[in-house]
């Protein structure tokens, strides 16, 4: 039976992901798309486009929830009432307060939700995690992680996307934006960290910042982080210092350096929004969902969120 998908949101710049995902899958099928503002439903899905949110909702098994952060609460909330599994983009609401109060309304309707948070979908980390269970790396001493794009300077918040630098909006910026999925990797692997301070690149008045820098620490290890929406080149990168062996993750690649001998390399695919529809698709398949799918994402947030601002 094929899976119908109801697209809520059409100005987030993983839209084309997305797309492409659905396109992709076979048992996929888009059964609308909505949006406050109709003219942001691009042509190529002009034909499913709806007008009203709970005719849109209606019409699917299952939702993405694409629209800007401060619509975030009431679509999903609409969605859970109606009893179909959500899929959002993170952060879940501009504060994390916010977001565990939608999460408990959710968590009431006893409807599944999960968040966009793709880097937990990369092969790569599911090695990495091996690697420290099996204590490859000896004593840890050290942790950097870091995610940069250039979207602020590529055009990709201008027009439709410009609530993204909007906190009114959005919430957060690119700290935090691009933060949460560091995060969320890090609690992957073994814990959530702990932030005790960031310092943000404010960028233009009136707006959120471009991203930061962060200290904390991880597992009782140093930790640095760092993330931009103005950086070049771009990418998300992993390092974590032992006595033994270094393993630095960069995009979809693993490498593991020793003193002695001759680096370890293994390459996988490189991290993709897409990815996160593709795992939630899985679980509608085999019937596999949890209630509680929102906690790590909600937790991300509020690490950032409790950290004290440095100016």
């Amino acid at each position: 039976m094929p899976i119908e998908l109801a697209l809520l949101g059409c100005t987030h710049p993983h839209l084309p992901d997305l797309l492409g995902v659905i396109a992709s899958e076979p048992d996929l099928r888009l059964a609308a798309a909505w949006d406050a503002d109709r003219a942001a439903v691009p042509g190529q899905i002009a034909t499913h486009a709806v007008r009203d949110l709970d005719t849109a909702i209606r019409r699917a098994d299952a939702v993405v929830v694409c629209v800007p952060t401060d619509q975030r609460p009431d679509v999903c909330a609409r969605a859970a009432r109606a009893g179909r599994p959500i899929l959002v983009e993170s952060p879940l609401a501009r504060t994390a307060a916010e977001a565990r109060g939608l999460a408990r309304e959710i968590r009431r309707s006893r409807t599944p939700a999960y968040t966009v948070l793709f880097l937990r979908e990369l092969p790569a980390l599911a090695r990495l995690r091996g690697v420290l269970r099996a204590n490859l790396l000896g004593r840890l001493s050290a942790v950097s992680a870091s995610y940069l794009q250039d979207g602020a300077v590529r055009g990709t918040f201008a027009g439709s996307a410009a609530w993204m630098q909007d906190p009114r909006r959005a919430g957060v910026g690119g700290l935090a934006q691009l933060g949460i999925h560091l995060v969320d990797a890090l609690a992957l692997l073994s814990a959530l960290p702990r932030i005790s301070a960031v310092s943000l690149d404010r960028g233009a008045a009136g707006r959120v910042d471009l991203g930061g820098a962060a200290v904390g620490t991880w597992i009782g290890v140093p930790l640095t982080l760092r993330t931009s929406w103005i950086a070049r080149p771009r990418g998300v990168e992993l390092t974590i210092n032992g006595a033994r062996a270094s393993a630095i993750l960069r995009d979809g690649a693993l490498e593991l350096v020793a003193d002695n001998g001759t680096p370890e390399r293994w390459v996988g695919p490189p991290p993709d929004a897409g990815e996160s529809l593709r795992a939630f698709a899985g679980r509608l398949r085999t019937r596999r969902l949890d209630l509680r799918g929102l906690e790590r994402a909600i937790g991300a947030q509020e690490v950032i969120e409790q950290a004290v601002i440095v100016d």
